[in-house]
């Protein structure tokens, strides 16, 4: 490892991550911005990804191994507490980094002092690393709060920002699902939130489960309910229970890739041949 510090620290837990996890470290390899280090932090896993060849070689990535399951909440805070770079990023471990991903939003760290977090839109793929669609997020702090009594669109793995922003708010470590949106919720009147509207990752479609769905509207409310006005409590609570209901109707009735894909729009030209390129390049990469 360095001694100097690099610019950016990408935070990235796992549990079991199995080939997604070779895939997601290829892609920070394959990063044009070259000054980062990855803190790979395995949360008890059970298979054999934390001796994966591409996590013991590169010098870049520091290996941190857990015999017991602690959860993302505190496996992301001990990332921060160990992170030596200007900016903390995040990572998944199914999630696929495009190779500007890195340098945008450094920079754009770079030029706009003020804010605290950047994300980005995202390019949704599938198991079968097939592309669905682009959610995009809006960029603006006053449009990405907008709604925050329901939903903060600032995909988690995007996240890039201050490392002393990171060190100032902790996650909520009692939050075992949708952390992200229970921090920015805790968070958003006291910071500057912005996104790039470009999508600058892979996104992995995730499954709706009638646990995480509860769970994570559950976690969520729990930061209203302790940061919001009384109103913004009782409105944000009729919003996700209506939500809740939406979405375990289209699991009930097998259609809950149906509200992903209203969610998405167009794949344009240039990113889909983009992605066609990386994707082949990833199936190279494990044979």
């Amino acid at each position: 490892m360095s001694e100097a510090a690099p610019r950016i620290s990408v935070v990235l837990s796992f549990r079991d991550g199995g080939s997604g996890l070779d895939d997601a470290v290829a892609s920070l390899q394959w990063q044009t911005e070259e000054d980062w280090e990855l803190i790979a932090i395995d949360d008890g896993s059970r298979d054999a990804g934390a001796e994966m060849p591409r996590l013991l070689a590169d010098p870049r990535i520091r290996l941190i191994r857990h015999a017991h399951s602690a959860g993302l909440a505190t496996r992301l805070n001990e990332g921060v507490r160990l992170a030596r770079g200007r900016y903390i990023a995040r990572m998944d471990a199914d999630d696929i980094a495009l190779p500007q991903r890195l340098r945008v939003q450094a920079d754009y760290l770079d030029a706009h002092p003020d804010v605290d977090l950047l994300a980005a839109s995202v390019l949704m793929i599938d198991d079968a690393d097939a592309p669905i669609g682009v959610a995009l997020s809006p960029t603006g702090h006053d449009q990405l709060v907008h709604r925050a009594a329901l939903h903060f669109p600032m995909p988690h793995p995007t996240w890039m920002g201050r490392a002393e922003w990171f060190r100032a708010h902790p996650y909520d470590e009692k939050a075992v699902k949708a952390q992200d949106q229970h921090l920015l919720y805790c968070t958003f009147r006291s910071s500057r939130f912005a996104a790039i509207g470009q999508p600058l990752l892979a996104y992995r479609y995730a499954q709706l489960s009638v646990r995480k769905t509860l769970l994570g509207r559950y976690h969520f409310l729990r930061a209203v309910w302790a940061h919001g006005s009384p109103v913004d409590a009782v409105v944000s609570t009729m919003l996700h229970a209506a939500a809740a209901v939406r979405d375990l109707l289209a699991m009930a009735f097998r259609r809950d890739r149906d509200v992903i894909r209203r969610r998405v729009g167009t794949i344009p030209d240039t990113l889909r041949d983009e992605w066609t390129r990386l994707s082949a390049q990833l199936r190279a990469a494990r044979n």
